[in-house]
């Protein structure tokens, strides 16, 4: 079936407004009740083993995971403390890596809070809810606060650890500077504008369809798919000649530690094999 559009324009500003709206949403979900992970590949881990989301936008965020419900007898609950909850977790530690390889990632939520409380479900032993609570708080994970400190961690490590501070003085993950950058609610959506095929073919034209950097060109039309138009600063509103830098998906995932995520697509493996014939 073919699609015939009478104003192409209007058609993808509608799709950027869907885009910034699903964008709200996704980050609501996170500083409220969390996100459940229904695959490994929601989560992305850098080479600290830090963790982070990818928002409909395409931005990186960082979070925490943390298992969102425990089961008790009604008795019990109201004496609980934040030591007999499960933990959550800044790092892809040993524990998290354990849970995940044993098929029970399921469990965890996915949560970008900064204040170390979370939304947090009682069960008893029967499945029947006891309480729901918004702002429980829980203690961080020793393993992950053992990476943080570099040494092994004490009780009074965990009780001293300040999460929002933690955020604040590790937030130069990106290895640029982030202090300008804007934050919440407000920010502007980091989205491709409404002309980025048109932009991006002009500047692939204009190096010939020819990687920056490796020299790789393809030889057909079909093999152009595999040259991409890279933002170097990494701001996808910023399209700029100087910004931008015409790649092949090889070098294009060897970027940076957040571009390495394209060497899971089907693209890059197919890439592979023609360059390798």
């Amino acid at each position: 079936m073919e699609l015939t559009f009478s104003n192409f324009q209007t058609f993808l500003d509608a799709v950027q407004s869907i885009t910034e709206e699903k964008l709200v949403q996704a980050k609501k979900l996170l500083e409220t009740s969390g996100k459940n992970i229904e695959n490994i590949s929601d989560i992305f881990v850098n080479n600290n083993g830090e963790l982070f989301d990818l928002l409909p936008d395409g931005t990186l965020v960082r979070v925490n995971l943390y298992i969102a419900t425990k089961e008790i007898d009604r008795y019990t609950l109201n004496t609980l403390e934040s030591r007999d909850l499960y933990k959550y977790h800044i790092y892809q530690c040993s524990t998290i890596s354990q849970m995940f390889n044993s098929g029970r990632k399921h469990r965890y939520k996915i949560n970008n809070r900064e204040n170390g409380t979370f939304f947090y479900t009682f069960h008893d032993f029967n499945g029947k809810l006891l309480e729901t609570r918004e702002n429980q708080k829980l203690n961080i994970c020793k393993n992950c606060l053992s990476k943080f400190l570099g040494t092994k961690s004490s009780d009074e490590d965990v009780a001293d650890f300040d999460l929002k501070k933690f955020y604040k003085q590790n937030n130069n993950f990106f290895n640029f500077d982030t202090s300008y950058m804007e934050k919440g609610e407000d920010a502007t959506p980091n989205v491709y504008p409404p002309k980025w095929t048109q932009i991006s073919n002009q500047i692939k034209t204009k190096y010939d369809y020819t990687c920056q950097g490796c020299g790789w060109r393809p030889h057909t039309v079909y093999r152009k798919r595999f040259i991409h138009t890279h933002h170097q600063n990494g701001d996808k509103r910023n399209n700029e000649e100087d910004n931008l830098k015409v790649l092949c998906i090889e070098c294009h995932s060897n970027v940076d530690k957040f571009h390495t995520q394209i060497k899971s697509t089907d693209n890059y493996k197919e890439f592979l094999e023609y360059r390798d014939k």
